[in-house]
């Protein structure tokens, strides 16, 4: 090889990318070229409890061969059904340990057919780590043990796509509640899990960069709260359209969150014209005919049919023609998920019963809700989009 190649590399440095999202393109050009060079047992691969062993590791007959969904069903030991395996499979291509190549359609790699080849045993050699992604103490007291769970879990209930948080749910498995009740019993497991979300605002783009509030605010009755920050936690988010438009007046930005986020965990400071209160957003919603009711990373902890519970008591006082629904969250594209992406979904998976969800799958969520999208913003350095409907 020439020398020439690794002074290329070697010589890429940040400065030279003005435009974020060229920089961006390069990291995930590393990305894929990392993954290509590693050798099996030196890459990170997806934990056991992430990739259950629902299907033989290699086509034999024909390795390599791009494989659809339907396919690789057809192959599995047992039933399961496709969107969780799905979910699965989108993951592990965003590690690129198997390849994309269409909607619903991977194919294997070098490190993937070396995975299920008996003969490098390496697939036993990655079930024998441990992968612990962060040290930090959400994952302690959540992530971890309920990654350990996970593949017994799915195992013992017979591979069905868990969305069920009162009968069906990873982490009352382990810990005999589910995540949201436990932490409320368990502040300190609480506090945490708000740490950790404060932790990921460094990872994520600031929505008011990803949509225009400009409209929202300018066709906006002042004299009436302009926007509810539903289970807006540390209130960052409020901030955040004031920062865009100082001169907003007293009281039209509130942050809802249960009591003990308000009080306890809720530490940061905002400016005095953001009012904090307690609201649990199962509960009626106190504020009427709102200009905005924002969620931002809420929906995606629960599965359809709470998402919709909560949805419908914003509903109930929103003004026709006037209030809009924002939603900052993923929406997955149909192929080419980031890695960041499939990760949070598979973390959801495991520890709420949570999803990350495909445009189409909001646009009937919504629409069953009695909704329509008006639009879906984008960024292309943004994780997530935001995602603006109005009452059908």
């Amino acid at each position: 090889m020439s020398p020439d190649v690794i002074s290329t590399l070697d010589a890429i440095q940040p400065s030279q990318f003005t435009a974020p999202a060229d920089r961006f393109a390069a990291k995930e050009a590393a990305r894929r070229l990392l993954a290509a060079l590693r050798r099996p047992l030196s890459k990170a691969g997806p934990s056991p409890s992430r990739a259950p062993a629902l299907l033989p590791a290699a086509d034999r007959q024909n390795p390599g061969a791009a494989r659809t969904l339907d396919e690789l069903l057809s192959w599995a030991h047992t039933t399961c059904e496709p969107n969780l395996l799905r979910r699965f499979l989108r993951h592990i291509a965003a590690l690129y340990v198997i390849q994309e190549m269409g909607v619903d359609t991977w194919q294997s790699t070098p490190t993937s057919l070396a995975l299920g080849a008996q003969e490098t045993h390496a697939g036993e050699v990655i079930k024998a780590g441990e992968l612990i992604g962060t040290d930090s103490q959400c994952s302690l007291d959540h992530s971890i043990p309920c990654g350990r769970n996970h593949a017994r879990f799915l195992a013992k209930n017979g591979y069905k796509e868990p969305l069920g948080i009162s009968s069906f749910d990873n982490y009352r498995d382990v810990f005999g509640q589910d995540f949201f009740n436990y932490v409320q019993d368990h502040p300190e497991a609480g506090g945490s899990f708000q740490g950790v979300m404060t932790s990921l605002t460094q990872y994520k783009m600031i929505w008011t960069d990803v949509y225009d509030t400009q409209h929202l605010v300018a066709g906006a009755d002042l004299t009436k709260p302009l926007f509810v920050d539903v289970g807006g936690a540390q209130g960052f988010d409020a901030q955040r359209l004031l920062d865009r438009h100082p001169d907003l007046p007293v009281g039209v930005l509130i942050v809802q969150d249960l009591p003990e986020v308000v009080t306890t965990h809720g530490k940061e400071k905002l400016d005095s014209r953001i009012r904090k209160m307690a609201h649990d957003f199962f509960q009626p919603q106190p504020i009427t005919g709102a200009r905005a009711y924002f969620f931002h990373a809420v929906p995606h902890d629960w599965p359809n049919a709470d998402v919709a519970r909560m949805f419908a008591e914003v509903k109930k006082v929103m003004t026709p023609g006037y209030s809009k629904l924002l939603i900052y969250e993923v929406v997955l594209p149909a192929q080419g998920a980031t890695h960041l992406m499939t990760t949070l979904d598979l973390a959801l998976m495991s520890c709420t019963s949570g999803l990350e969800r495909t445009e189409e799958a909001w646009r009937a969520l919504l629409k069953e809700g009695g909704f329509k999208v008006t639009s879906i913003s984008r960024h292309p350095m943004a994780v997530e989009g935001v995602i603006e409907a109005e009452i059908e």
